[in-house]
C-alpha cells in the first residue's frame, strides 16, 4: 500500500498545461507589435524603400502648398498612431489568441499526434508548435490585423481621420493666405468664397484618395502577397517555440 499511494498521487496530480498562455501569449503578441513599428512608419513615410506609394508625402506634396509644408509629413499620422498605440495590443491578441489558435491539441482519444504540442504540430490549436506548423496562417492573420486597424482608423468620419483633416486643412489656408490677399484686390468677395469653397472639397477628396493607398501601401511594404518583408520566420519560430 505505501508503494502504491505515491504512484496514485502522481496519477491524480494536475497535468503540465503544454498550450500558449500568460507570458506566451503577451510576448508573441508583443513581439510582433515591435517588429511592425517599422513596418508602419515605413508605410507611412517610407523610410527606407522606393516605393511609389508615400501616404504622408503625398499629402505634402499633392495637398499642401509649398510655402506651409512641414519638414516632416509623418507628423500629421500623430493622431493615428496614438490611437494605434492604444488599441494594438488588444486586437492583435484577440486575432491570435483565441481568433485562431486556441484548445488542445489531442484527438478524441486525448492522444496528442506526432509533433505536438512541440514542436512542430499539424493540427489547429492553442500551442506553440502549432502556431510554428501553420506559421503563413500566423503571418497573415498579424498583416491582416495590423492592416485593417489602420485602414479602420484612416477611414472618413473616425476622429483620427477628422484630426488629420483639420491640421491638413490649417496647413492649407495658411499657405493659400497670401494668394487669397492677392485675389481681395481684384476678385469681388462672392467669388473669392467660391474658390475657397472648391479648395476645400479638392483637398478633402484628395485626403480620401491618399488614404484609400494604405492596404496596397502596406501590401508592398511588406514584399507582397508572400509578405516576405513582414515573416521574420525564423527567429520568430525560434522565439515562440521558447515556450512550452
Amino acid at each position: 500500500m505505501q508503494l502504491i499511494l505515491p504512484i496514485l498521487s502522481l496519477l491524480l496530480a494536475p497535468v503540465a498545461v503544454t498550450a500558449c498562455e500568460g507570458d506566451c501569449i503577451v510576448d508573441i503578441t508583443n513581439e510582433y507589435l515591435s517588429r511592425y513599428e517599422n513596418i508602419l512608419l515605413t508605410t507611412l513615410q517610407n523610410l527606407e524603400s522606393a516605393s511609389q506609394f508615400i501616404i504622408a508625402t503625398q499629402i505634402s506634396e499633392q495637398l499642401i502648398p509649398a510655402a506651409s509644408r512641414r519638414e516632416n509629413s509623418i507628423v500629421y499620422f500623430a493622431p493615428v498612431l496614438t490611437a494605434y498605440n492604444r488599441t494594438a495590443y488588444n486586437s492583435l491578441e484577440k486575432a491570435i489568441f483565441p481568433g485562431y489558435f486556441h484548445g488542445k491539441c489531442q484527438d478524441a482519444n486525448g492522444v496528442n499526434p506526432p509533433g505536438c504540442p512541440n514542436p512542430d504540430c499539424p493540427k489547429v490549436c492553442g500551442t506553440p508548435g502549432s502556431m510554428v506548423h501553420f506559421y503563413p496562417t500566423l503571418i497573415k492573420i498579424v498583416f491582416d490585423e495590423t492592416t485593417n486597424l489602420l485602414a479602420n482608423l484612416t477611414a472618413p468620419g473616425t476622429k483620427p481621420y477628422n484630426q488629420i483633416q483639420q491640421t491638413v486643412m490649417a496647413d492649407v489656408n495658411k499657405g493659400q493666405k497670401k494668394r487669397m490677399e492677392n485675389l481681395s484686390r481684384i476678385m469681388p468677395l462672392r467669388s473669392r468664397a467660391a474658390i475657397q469653397a472648391r479648395s476645400t472639397h479638392n483637398i478633402q477628396q484628395g485626403l480620401k484618395k491618399i488614404m484609400k493607398e494604405l492596404r496596397p501601401t502596406m501590401l508592398e511594404t511588406c514584399g507582397g502577397s508572400n509578405l516576405s518583408f513582414c515573416s521574420w520566420e525564423q527567429p520568430m519560430k525560434e522565439f515562440i517555440l521558447q515556450y512550452p
